[in-house]
């Protein structure tokens, strides 16, 4: 049986009345991924050609569309001039997860404003991939007390044994906040 995106949001919109609550939720879910697909070309637009609130909230509307339209599309984002607009995009990319986000999530490090660096130290550490124990290991170079931070924060998550020695060494950091970040890394 050939069922059309028409026929197939009739039929969820059907469960959404089901009387098993699991049944229902899972209609839901459904039905937002339905209209997210269908409207991920208008958001994708409307992001292009935008003022900047529409192509903020155009970024914020695709984060829960896996489509590689959207990711492409949040990827040249997160590389635009405008930091409001870089700064969501790496937010978004940071909830996704998607993998192919890793390598231009990494880029973001040697951002030119601080607060992109940070939020992709945030969003990388949300992979939860030890495999990037060793760039944000780079970012502990950083004078920026808040960027440290972050950072130490995220090995703490990643629980990388790689880790250790510079954490360890940042328990004598002159900055208590700074210290207080790397004991806690150490006993995650």
């Amino acid at each position: 049986m050939d069922v059309t995106n028409t026929n197939r949001r009739e039929l969820l919109i059907r469960l959404l009345k089901d009387e098993d609550e699991s049944v229902r939720k899972s209609a839901a879910d459904a039905l937002e991924k339905l209209e997210g697909k269908a409207n991920m070309e208008s958001l994708i637009e409307t992001y292009r050609h935008g003022d900047k609130k529409t192509r903020l909230n155009a970024i914020y509307a695709l984060a829960k569309i896996h489509e590689e339209p959207a990711s492409e599309m949040l990827v040249e984002a997160s590389g635009n001039d405008e930091e409001d607009i870089r700064s969501a995009a790496v937010r978004v990319l940071g909830q996704r997860l998607d993998p192919k986000t890793i390598s231009p999530l990494i880029e973001r490090l040697d951002d030119s404003s601080m607060t992109i660096r940070t939020l992709a130290v945030e969003a990388l550490a949300n992979f939860e991939d030890r495999r990037l124990t060793l760039t944000l290991l780079e970012m502990l170079r950083s004078d920026n007390k808040y960027l440290l931070i972050t950072t130490v924060e995220a090995l703490g998550r990643l629980g990388s044994a790689d880790a250790e020695p510079a954490l360890m060494d940042l328990l004598e950091h002159d900055d208590a906040e700074i210290r207080r970040a790397a004991a806690a890394a150490l006993g995650e």
